[in-house]
């Protein structure tokens, strides 16, 4: 998994623990009215010219087409400028989001009947996942014919590790309330679209249509989900929230732009159609020194697993389960520890949070929650800080009305804990990870190997969360994932607890996704 340290001092405040308040955008979504598989032309130009294509704009993953409506005058600017537009919602749109390969082949039956209805070809703009959607639907079910070009925004190309996040094993109390793991999200997860890229791209019709993708960096100023989403995915690069810069990158596109928006901005028509503009011409313009760069990275080819170098976080410690009113989780802090970001997902707002310090005093901090509709769709986010905390034993002690479930996500901002770094390799139908250069202060590393089924053959209540293996081992001994022998996804899930060098104890948690395809070949980020 790629690294890169990034410092969050923007969220610290002088105060000891800082709770967050309303966050922008935290109501409860309207279902959409809707089903999967309809459409809607929208407001014709006061002229249509017939050389203009028409656009075609496609929602992303837990959404509907009211999202191009909604708080968004994305379709008004494309009338404004002379475009004909249609709105289609995909399965996502019936309250359970669907792969790629269901909502692709949908996809590819409506651009065929609204090409025809226009008389003209299409231009496909496409939000998140609704990205990787339509280019299913071109290069596997028929439809390039009707298009002319895609234009995708902050679209996974590559996967989301917000999605590996919600297949840990930590996840599994609240994902099986609010429906976090289902078949949109499971195809997301980092593993499986890396095997989606390296079937696509070895498709001779895959560049065949050109597309051009455009990316947001900017996360802070979001909703709950986007802010706490982007604190989470910050470890792995820039990102708008939900998507990594890198993973909106698709191999054989062309990046326009890297912009100043969050998930929701990038597909605002006030912050982006000025920019999408010039690319629905007959000629698009030249990208720029800049782009050009982007767009050559973004064309690196991805393949199986043969012997890869990976790193694994060290920033995170993840829990999870039920609740009855109540729930408790004990957080251990080391020395020289700056701060501790504190996401408490959950599918009933809290009620109260209490925090307990190491010399016995306690406060209350008064949360406000953020509604999450992304990867955590139905969830809660409640978030604070504590900065500066001294060493040991920090207890929370949440307030929840009812039953339900949750997933706490703590992020470490520290120096002592270096990350654990494996040599991943692909032995036979096994997959060994064997440590390289372990640190010192590791003393073991617990794993535990859940397996999720094969998302091309469906995922059945018997394997969907199955444990296969859980081990525990010292840093220096050999992670084998023996069990993890036949085609599907599998989730790992690490515990890793040490001593610093001052001789003070701390604990981690690191989330990884793996995919066997039916040839027997792993994928791995």
């Amino acid at each position: 998994m790629k690294k890169i340290t990034v410092l969050m001092l923007i969220f610290l405040l002088s105060v000891t623990l800082v709770p967050v308040g309303a966050f922008a955008g935290s109501t409860t979504p309207q279902p959409p009215k809707d089903p999967g598989g309809s459409w809607a032309e929208g407001p014709p130009p006061n002229r249509v010219d017939p050389a203009k294509p028409a656009l075609l704009f496609v929602h992303g993953l837990n959404s509907s087409a009211e999202v191009w409506k909604n708080n968004n005058d994305m379709l008004q600017r494309a009338r404004d400028a002379g475009y004909q537009t249609a709105t289609v919602n995909l399965y996502d749109a019936n309250g359970t989001s669907q792969d790629m390969w269901d909502n692709g082949k949908l996809l590819a039956d409506k651009i065929k009947v609204i090409s025809n209805h226009f008389g003209k070809k299409l231009i496909i703009i496409a939000h998140s996942k609704g990205g990787v959607d339509t280019q299913t639907a071109l290069a596997y079910n028929g439809a390039a014919p009707y298009v002319q070009r895609v234009i995708t925004l902050s679209s996974p190309h590559h996967g989301s590790q917000l999605a590996d996040l919600a297949y840990s094993s930590w996840a599994g109390w609240l994902a099986d309330i609010v429906g976090s793991q289902n078949p949109g999200t499971s195809t997301l997860q980092t593993s499986y679209m890396k095997y989606f890229r390296s079937k696509t791209d070895a498709l001779s019709n895959a560049t065949t249509i050109p597309f051009f993708t455009f990316a947001g960096d900017n996360w802070s100023d979001g909703s709950a989900s986007y802010i706490l989403g982007g604190l989470y995915l910050s470890s792995f690069g820039k990102n708008d929230g939900v998507v990594t810069v890198d993973n909106a990158k698709l191999p054989g596109g062309r990046v326009v732009k890297v912009g100043p928006w969050d998930h929701a901005k990038v597909r605002t028509g006030s912050y982006v159609f000025s920019l999408i503009q010039p690319y629905l011409q007959a000629n698009t313009p030249a990208l720029n020194q800049e782009t050009e760069a982007l767009s050559a990275a973004s064309s690196l080819p991805a393949s199986a697993l043969t012997s890869t170098y990976s790193e694994i976080d060290n920033s995170y410690f993840i829990r999870g389960g039920d609740y009855n009113g109540k729930a408790s989780e004990i957080l251990t802090v080391e020395n020289g520890v700056k701060s501790i970001d504190l996401d408490w997902i959950s599918d009933k707002r809290v009620s109260k949070l209490e925090l307990t310090k190491p010399d016995g005093t306690s406060e209350i901090v008064n949360l406000k929650a953020g509604y999450d509709d992304e990867i955590f769709a139905g969830a809660w986010h409640h978030n604070a800080v504590i900065k500066n905390p001294k060493p040991g034993t920090y207890k929370l002690n949440v307030t929840i009305p009812d039953k339900g479930a949750y997933l706490l996500i703590a992020r470490y901002q520290a120096a002592q804990v270096p990350e654990l770094k494996y040599n991943l390799n692909a032995v036979g139908p096994k997959l060994n990870l064997q440590p390289q250069d372990s640190p010192k202060s590791v003393t073991q590393v617990t794993y535990q190997v859940q397996y999720y089924g094969n998302p091309q053959q469906g995922i059945t209540p018997a394997s969907k969360g199955l444990t296969v293996q859980q081990k525990t081992v010292n840093p220096t001994g050999q992670i084998e994932l023996s069990k993890a022998d036949k085609p599907g996804i599998y989730s790992v899930t690490y515990e890793i607890e040490g001593t610093t060098e001052a001789g003070y104890p701390y604990r981690r948690t690191a989330v990884q996704s793996i995919y066997i395809d039916a040839d027997g070949n792993k994928y791995v980020d």
